[in-house]
């Protein structure tokens, strides 16, 4: 039969109005995409919530990322969290992602970067396991990316583009940064060299055997991904990181990087 999306959202509409769970969704979509009814994002969460109050799983992450920018509702991260771990929790590929960025971040929930790290896992063995079936291409050269929103190919020729901006005036260091970013499959291998006029609320730690520790925030914060449509990196502002501070800087031998 002809496609007809006016026909479909009615149908979608008394379907749900009978709780029938992926009515819901459909409705949901249909005022969210404005597909056989003009586009009205508060029925759209309306039903969304419906949906996902009744464990649809592409409701739960709908919902989450309507709490988490704020969309036609008060933003809330911790509800956005909630949803996210709901839906991740069945299976979302995108929800797992996000879930690991937030306890990454610290969104909604206390940061936990264990938790971050295994949610992110998840992930990769993901992509992995439905390689052949479903695989992420890059924007830009079109090619299998090497992980969630990761080409290797593309990001190494951002961070060769930008070795001369940086330099923490140690061949050796630079050199071993560089090699990480030019050989990062994903955002996790990534090291950066951090400016310290970068670095605010630095505190006082504790001592090691070469250094002192000390706790700082860094206001750009780390790479995650690249964002294709401002041409620069996303990145994970005002995250905390751990300075040392070299007792004898021109000795950087097997014990200091074993403590490092």
């Amino acid at each position: 039969t002809e496609k007809n999306l006016e026909k479909a959202f009615h149908w979608y509409q008394k379907a749900a109005e009978k709780d029938y769970i992926d009515a819901m969704f459909n409705l949901a979509n249909g005022y969210y995409y404005g597909k056989g009814i003009e586009r009205n994002l508060e029925k759209a969460f309306h039903w969304y919530q419906k949906a996902a109050e009744t464990d649809h799983i592409n409701a739960m992450h709908g919902l989450a990322n309507y709490y988490y920018y704020g969309e036609r509702t008060e933003k809330n991260l911790e509800k956005a969290f909630y949803w996210y771990q709901k839906s991740a929790e069945k299976g979302h590929i995108d929800a797992i992602f996000n879930l690991a960025a937030c306890y990454r971040n610290g969104e909604g929930t206390e940061r936990n970067l264990e938790r971050a790290f295994y949610w992110h896992q998840i992930v990769v063995e993901s992509n992995k396991t439905n390689s052949k079936n479903k695989v992420e291409f890059c924007n830009e050269c079109k090619l299998p990316n090497t992980d969630y929103q990761w080409c290797q190919q593309c990001n190494t020729k951002r961070f060769q583009q930008d070795f001369s901006k940086w330099t923490s005036k140690n061949k050796f260091i630079d050199k071993f940064i560089q090699e990480a970013q030019i050989n990062a499959k994903n955002s996790y291998e990534i090291l950066e060299w951090i400016p310290y006029n970068n670095l605010s609320s630095i505190d006082y730690y504790t001592k090691g055997g070469f250094s002192e520790i000390h706790k700082a925030i860094w206001s750009d914060g780390p790479i995650f991904s690249w964002n294709f449509d401002k041409q620069q990196w996303n990145r994970q502002t005002c995250y905390e990181v751990i300075l040392k501070k070299l007792n004898n800087s021109s000795s950087l031998n097997s014990e200091f990087l074993d403590e490092v």
